[in-house]
């Protein structure tokens, strides 16, 4: 990668990062707020998968060395993590509701 390659490179691995927090907060969801506030909020098993999987998808965005391709899977996990946060909130109100 050269030039304006490496920030899209590390957009992505933002986006990733931001995709597995959300992940392990949605699977580990304790209480009615998803971003809970001091305590430990995320299970010991969704962390250690969000943290598994931003690491090999990490390695595969370097493996690869494709500005495009790190968009393209960046923004594809912020869109599927978001999509299933949407499912999960709707599902919830509907139970309260």
């Amino acid at each position: 990668m050269s030039g304006s390659g490496w920030i899209w490179f590390t957009v992505a691995l933002l986006q990733l990062a931001l995709a597995g927090y959300a992940f392990a907060a949605a699977v580990s969801w304790r209480g009615a707020r998803l971003w809970p506030a001091p305590g430990h909020p995320l299970g010991r098993v969704p962390a250690a998968v969000a943290v598994v999987g931003f690491a090999a998808l990490a390695g595969l965005l370097l493996w690869v060395g494709d500005s495009e391709f790190s968009r393209y899977l960046g923004t594809g996990s912020m869109m599927v993590v978001a999509i299933g946060l949407i499912a999960l909130l709707l599902r919830r109100q509907a139970r309260e509701g």
